[in-house]
């Protein structure tokens, strides 16, 4: 009777188990990306491992590791610049950044990172503001960066900087 009695137990703890997924109900998305025709596109939450790959980033940056920036340059990395000016490719990239560095040595203080995903697309983004230092014709001068940063693979695949002076 003690072994039935277990039996029965067991057994209707395994069956009473529901084996099959459930569909999350991920309720409304906490922002989105709006379309040229109008259409609104989810985004949500992404990984926050992609906030380390930023930060290691704009490490480099501020050590003016341009090796470092390279690797984790995307092949065909696009850079979009607050003065209208689409940089195409790492090369282009660190050719202009080198310059700049050597010009303003400019210093990079992060001071907010999120990062979301928007639904359909393969990666993710960051968008970020930082604080630059930087010196011009012997004054130090501080300007503001808000940046939209397109992650694919683990690597920087687009920037799209926002500017201001403070």
């Amino acid at each position: 009777m003690k072994n039935l009695l277990l039996l029965s137990f067991v057994s209707l703890l395994i069956f009473s188990c529901e084996t099959t997924n459930k569909e999350v109900d991920k309720g409304p998305a906490p922002g989105y990306l709006l379309t040229a025709d109008g259409t609104k596109i989810d985004a949500r939450d992404a990984d926050p491992a992609n906030l380390a790959i930023w930060e290691k980033y704009m490490d480099a940056h501020n050590n003016k590791d341009f090796e470092t920036i390279a690797s984790m340059n995307h092949d065909s990395i696009v850079v979009n610049l607050y003065d209208g000016q689409n940089l195409f490719g790492s090369e282009a990239h660190l050719d202009l950044l080198k310059g700049y560095m050597e010009e303003f040595n400019p210093t990079f203080n992060t001071f907010f990172s999120y990062t979301m995903h928007v639904d359909g697309q393969v990666g993710d983004w960051v968008i970020t503001g930082h604080e630059i230092k930087q010196t011009e014709n012997g004054e130090e001068k501080s300007l503001s960066d808000v940046l939209d940063v397109f992650i694919v693979d683990q690597k920087i695949r687009r920037i799209i900087v926002y500017r201001k002076e403070n």
